[in-house]
């Protein structure tokens, strides 16, 4: 056995026991293991990476608010990773991202990626992506800072 495959024995210890203790609380609506599960799956930490399985663990998560998972969707949208790259989604995640995190470092990067993303789009791209972001915290916002 080399040593790629005594590492991927290591992580499998490592990350199989946070992989089904995040899972459990996951499946329960925790949006903080869901967030946990959502970048497990994203990683590949504890089991094959899969950015779709991550996109809609992060879902979930956001639909209870939970800004590390906006912020984390208006990512994979910017790339497409697991979805299909959309400025305009990104926009809007980063925004709502921004609107949730408390002032500091999280909401400074949440800031920073939908102005970068904004530099690449037209004034109707971003008209449409805050449209969007009003529509979801109509629907799933608790609280806006």
């Amino acid at each position: 056995m080399g040593m790629k495959g005594f590492l991927s024995i290591i992580a499998g210890f490592v990350f199989k026991p946070a992989f089904d203790a995040a899972e459990k609380g996951a499946k329960q609506g925790n949006p903080f293991e869901q967030f946990n599960l959502g970048l497990m799956y994203y990683k590949g930490r504890g089991t094959a990476q899969d950015y779709t399985k991550a996109v809609n663990w992060w879902r979930r998560a956001a639909e209870q608010d939970f800004a590390e998972a906006l912020n984390n969707l208006g990512m994979v949208y910017g790339n497409g990773d697991g979805v299909a790259q959309d400025y305009v989604q990104a926009h809007k995640w980063f925004d709502l991202a921004a609107l949730r995190h408390p002032p500091g470092s999280k909401r400074r990067n949440s800031v920073r990626d939908r102005d970068f993303l904004a530099k690449k789009m037209t004034t109707a791209q971003i008209t449409e992506a805050q449209r969007l972001a009003g529509e979801w915290t109509a629907a799933f916002g608790k609280r806006e800072k």
